[in-house]
């Protein structure tokens, strides 16, 4: 029996050493991708962008004198519970009560961590007051002028314990941001990791107890204004950042 060749036929076998194999070309591709996030991800992975505070160096930022306020004591502070897990939410936490003549008796707290993931979270007042036997009768937006054009955004609160009747601000920083919602601080760290670093933050506290509310404020007010212009230049960016 003949065979029959069909003209221009090419042989099964000398086809396929032609062809190019898709599966290995698919491989290929999926090499070279896996091979880029990876080189992605190292050159993304984000960096601490300041170095750590020893408790010397933290303390001596904030002086013993602030205007008409003067370091008494580090007692009577409401904080989160001392447990195991708030020991490790923040590096640094500084914990003063200021008083002098004829001002009233500031409570400070300074709560910060040279690499923030979201670790301050236990400070705010709206979660350790409450913790505590407060209740928050007032949450609101202030601001504290600093210097003509800028203020430090601030919250307002109003905390009850019957016996006790604190008002308190404070305001947070992450990075070169003063962010005061929850959400903003998130969003502010999603940015500096996008930018190959991990911010720095900090949450400063200032309250005193009493009944007259527009008096607080006063007071509160002041009180910051003299711990941002006293602190140095190096406090003063801890506290507000290069504003």
């Amino acid at each position: 029996m003949s065979t029959i060749v069909t003209k221009g036929a090419v042989p099964v076998s000398d086809r396929d050493h032609d062809a190019p194999d898709p599966l290995s070309r698919r491989k290929l591709l999926i090499g070279l991708a896996l091979a880029g996030t990876v080189a992605l991800s190292e050159l993304y992975v984000p960096r601490r962008s300041v170095d750590r505070q020893t408790d010397k160096s933290f303390d001596k930022l904030f002086p013993e004198r602030l205007g008409p306020w003067a370091y008494e004591s580090a007692s009577g502070l409401i904080l989160p519970p001392e447990d195991q897990l708030s020991r490790t939410l923040y590096e640094q936490l500084l914990t003063r009560v200021y008083d002098g003549t004829g001002v009233e008796p500031v409570m400070l707290v300074v709560a910060y961590s040279s690499v923030q993931e979201g670790r301050l979270q236990v400070h705010r007042p709206e979660v350790c007051y409450p913790a505590s036997g407060f209740t928050i009768l007032e949450n609101v937006a202030a601001s504290v002028p600093i210097a003509p054009g800028f203020a430090i955004p601030c919250r307002f609160l109003t905390a009850d314990r019957g016996a006790r009747r604190e008002y308190i601000i404070y305001w947070t920083r992450v990075g070169d941001a003063l962010p005061i919602r929850w959400f903003d601080q998130r969003l502010e760290m999603a940015k500096a990791n996008l930018r190959g670093l991990i911010p720095d933050g900090l949450l400063a506290r200032a309250s005193v107890i009493g009944d007259d509310r527009n008096a607080a404020l006063a007071t509160l007010t002041r009180f910051v204004q003299a711990l941002v212009a006293d602190s140095g230049k190096a406090g003063r960016k801890l506290l507000i950042g290069p504003h």
